[in-house]
């Protein structure tokens, strides 16, 4: 258990202020990542969706859209028209596995290819910006922080009579 943590504490005696719950602040921050992002690439004519599908592809060229779909974590619905607007831009290309005509692999351009000279620097900026006032100590404790939450939302299910959290 952690120092600070109350073992018997029932969670339900404690008021909601929807500005200091966790899920809001984190979606509070993305949202102004994503809107942050969204500037800074726009001038690029990349949207912050097309930016998680290169930051995929630049890691590894060729994932089935399938694959893709499931790394970036969007419905395949949702990644088809991605995928469309960033062909249509010469971003990537589609092309069909030569063993199993169903499936589709994405594969970058060399346009796309060199954008991640480009745009790397610029989500560097966002993260360097969002970061700023924070010490060494305080960004590597922010990190870990997010890790850990991540890492426990996606573990195990919420079990609300648990009052050992």
């Amino acid at each position: 258990m952690r120092g600070d943590a109350q073992p018997n504490r029932d969670p339900s005696d404690e008021t909601f202020v929807i500005e200091e719950s966790p899920g809001y602040l984190a979606n509070y921050l993305a949202r102004a990542f994503a809107r942050a992002l969204a500037e800074a690439m726009a001038p690029h004519g990349v949207s912050v969706a097309q930016w998680a599908v290169l930051m995929f592809l630049w890691e590894e060229d060729g994932p089935s859209q399938t694959e893709l779909s499931r790394r970036v974590a969007i419905e395949n619905a949702t990644m088809v028209r991605t995928i469309d607007r960033m062909e249509r831009d010469n971003l990537v290309r589609r092309q069909r596995d030569t063993r199993d005509r169903r499936l589709v692999h994405v594969c970058l351009t060399d346009e796309g290819r060199a954008l991640r000279d480009v745009l790397v620097p610029l989500a560097v900026a966002v993260n360097e910006r969002a970061m700023s006032n924070l010490t060494t100590v305080e960004r590597d404790r922010a990190r870990e922080l997010m890790r850990t939450m991540s890492a426990t939302l996606t573990s195990a299910p919420v079990d609300p009579n648990n009052k050992e959290r």
